[in-house]
């Protein structure tokens, strides 16, 4: 695969979060218009990616009973031609949650939380001479449970710690650089079913709704 088709899937994938991004969030605002006050939002970013040189965002929009949904998208490009090495991603990720005691708290949608989330993304590893490529979104994918526990740090910020055990399917190919190409080597398969997911979050609440 090209340079330029990776770019052309990395920026296809930017815009397919931005499309869902904005979708969710006038749904939300179609679903509260009759309210007065809008659905609480968040901001998020999982600092344990953007420690690992992957920069990522996440949306949720939260409901009166509890419910939040997330959409996260993480990306990066890193590379080195001259000595064969790339670290590169991108992917998206839904989580469905459930807030414990929403409403009787003073700072609503922290503490304990449950959910369920759906995982898909690409990756392509190269540490100077043999790579690891996932090419589509659709070949890596997974899906689990989650719990955590949100942490307030002041009126407009807190801190997510979120743990997942699921399942994890993975098609990738192996491959050797060749020139300006690259020369597919062999094609396998990686199945895992354990913890899948790991978040240290900083929330940044957007609304009122979360900062009575």
């Amino acid at each position: 695969m090209k340079l330029s088709q990776r770019y052309l899937h990395t920026f296809r994938a930017a815009m397919l979060a931005i499309v869902l991004l904005t979708v969710s969030a006038a749904h939300a605002q179609e679903i509260y218009r009759m309210e007065s006050e809008p659905a609480a939002a968040q901001l998020r970013t999982n600092g344990l990616f953007d420690l690992a040189l992957c920069p990522n965002i996440g949306f949720e929009i939260q409901t009166d009973i509890g419910i939040g949904f997330q959409l996260d998208y993480t990306g990066a490009w890193w590379n080195s031609h001259a000595r064969n090495r790339y670290y590169s991603n991108y992917g998206l990720q839904t989580e469905l949650r459930y807030y414990f005691g929403h409403k009787g708290q003073q700072m609503p949608y922290t503490k304990h939380h449950a959910g369920a989330y759906f995982q898909m993304l690409t990756y392509d590893f190269e540490f100077g001479g043999k790579g690891y490529q996932s090419r589509d979104l659709d070949m890596t994918v997974g899906f689990g449970l989650s719990y955590g526990y949100v942490i307030p740090l002041n009126k407009h910020f807190s801190f997510d710690m979120t743990v997942g055990i699921g399942y994890f399917s993975s098609k990738y190919y192996l491959y050797e650089p060749y020139g300006d190409w690259y020369r597919a080597t062999n094609y396998k398969r990686m199945r895992f079913f354990g913890p899948t997911k790991l978040e240290a979050t900083l929330v940044w609440n957007l609304n009122k709704r979360n900062n009575k």
